[in-house]
């Protein structure tokens, strides 16, 4: 086959994805097509099923990369390391393969796939709005809703730049290449770092180390904004690194933690919740008047306080414990975000094992206060968006949504941890890379804030299961047995 091609069609910035587009458009070709032309001689010889592992497009490992070049007269693997060097060089070593730094479906602007042309910085989970034109990145077919794998695959895709749905990302003609363009210019700030980073590609600052999550960092602020906070360490005591796995080291980082959760559950009670104390206690111990009527409606800020408390802390019960304390227990997995906790401890340790040999406890706590103290505020904000709605359903969301709350709750956030050799001192600078704080938009309205509310729940009983079941034990009526059946019901409707 006679392959259609200039290199003139190929742009700074622009991902295999695209060209591989333009490819199939201009010689009718569909995707599987070009992959048995330009695969590796393992690709060739699979006789049925090629799967995704043959079909990135990162170090595009499934391709013959010397024919691909002579084709295009391009070096299209060159040009996906300089790219991406280019966008994640201060941040090569926080993972071991770039797969993390880039989205696994595709992402797209509306107004650079016009011109045809899609870029690796529409990928780079650093950014979610174009670096072009600022417009947010779109990730599902506008018409069905369905996500394209960033893959050389049929997948969901039907001809060049359009769904299998029939929706066209862009419309083009087999002849429409003098319509293909490149974006005119980019965001400056991007532009910056993006320019900086393939100056100092070859150039190691072994002083400084940059400290961030690919999912949870935003890089046009990150380049923009100046840290919220410095903290100074002047290091005195310092650890070989297997203390840091010893179990009395993880027990002082878990107390660190216990105590920045501590802290967001005081200032609530100190602001928003301080008149719901009776609320929360009439939801933890199921109080109601007496054993024949209905639990009463929920307050929606004990909702959000007592649900809040039991996802947060991966509780088996959101009832029968009534202390407004917050107390972890030091051999338990302590919250709900301890696998991104222990990534940025990770983190802290190894680059203070490469600068020093050694490990200090002061900058890794600082660090998970710092992401702990963020989390559970926005984390308690995401909980009283729902709680209105929900408390009056009586029902809960389920542990995808929780996940799904939690991972959209945990801050954007950046650390550059700084070393002076000289004095061994070091410097950590705190970013908190987003627009504006989480704020309680919802009002909610609490149906406890009559005059008698305080003195109607003390007298109140309680009806937890045991308390119940210890009832019926007792004296095993057909009404303690209902009331058995009714409290299992309610419970039930508030578990997850």
């Amino acid at each position: 086959m006679n392959v259609v091609w200039r290199k003139e069609w190929i742009y700074d910035y622009e991902s295999p994805w695209s060209v591989f587009e333009k490819l199939a458009l201009v010689n009718l070709a569909d995707r599987n097509e070009i992959l048995q032309i330009f695969g590796s001689t393992q690709v060739k010889n699979i006789k049925h099923y090629i799967g995704d592992k043959q079909r990135e497009l990162i170090q595009l490992d499934g391709f013959h990369l010397e024919r691909l070049h002579q084709t295009l007269d391009f070096n299209l693997q060159e040009h996906n390391f300089k790219n991406i060097q280019s966008l994640i060089g201060p941040f090569s070593e926080l993972y071991s393969s770039w797969e993390h730094w880039f989205h696994r479906e595709l992402h797209w602007c509306s107004k650079c796939i016009e011109g045809g042309y899609h870029s690796w910085l529409h990928q780079f989970k650093l950014l979610d709005e174009c670096a072009f034109h600022d417009l947010k990145l779109n990730n599902t077919c506008p018409n069905c809703r369905s996500t394209i794998p960033f893959l050389l695959s049929n997948r969901q895709l039907e001809h060049a730049f359009q769904c299998k749905c029939g929706y066209a990302f862009a419309t083009f003609h087999m002849s429409s290449w003098n319509e293909w363009r490149a974006p005119d210019q980019m965001n400056p700030a991007v532009l910056r770092w993006v320019q900086a980073n393939h100056a100092n590609m070859k150039i190691s600052n072994m002083h400084s180390k940059w400290i961030i999550h690919a999912q949870h960092c935003n890089l046009k602020r990150l380049v923009t904004d100046e840290p919220e906070e410095i903290k100074l360490f002047n290091s005195e005591e310092t650890f070989h690194r297997q203390v840091y796995f010893s179990k009395r080291f993880q027990k002082d980082l878990l107390q660190v933690t216990s105590d920045a959760v501590q802290q967001v559950v005081d200032r609530l009670f100190q602001s928003t919740l301080k008149s719901h104390q009776h609320c929360i206690t009439q939801l933890m111990e199921l109080r109601k008047s007496n054993e024949t009527i209905e639990f009463p409606e929920i307050c929606p800020y004990a909702y959000a306080f007592v649900f809040w408390r039991k996802s947060l802390l991966k509780e088996e019960h959101f009832y029968g414990f009534n202390s407004l304390r917050t107390s972890l227990i030091s051999d338990v997995s302590p919250l709900l975000i301890k696998e991104l906790l222990e990534y940025f401890s990770d983190q802290v340790v190894n680059y203070q094992m490469k600068i020093r040999r050694s490990i200090e406890i002061g900058g890794i706590s600082w660090i998970l206060e710092k992401l702990v103290l963020q989390f559970c505020e926005n984390f308690f904000c995401a909980w009283m968006e729902i709680a209105g709605k929900r408390s009056k359903e009586i029902s809960v969301p389920n542990w995808k949504e929780i996940e799904n709350m939690r991972d959209s709750s945990f801050p954007d956030v950046a650390f550059k941890y700084n070393f002076d050799e000289s004095g061994s001192s070091s410097s950590i600078e705190y970013y908190h890379l987003q627009n504006k704080e989480l704020l309680l938009t919802n009002k909610c309205n609490c149906p406890n804030q009559h005059g008698t509310a305080i003195r109607d729940i003390q007298s109140m009983i309680s009806y937890t299961p045991l308390k119940v079941a210890m009832l019926s034990m007792n004296n095993p009526s057909d009404e303690h047995i209902i009331l058995q059946k009714t409290v299992e019901t309610y419970v039930k409707k508030l578990s997850f």
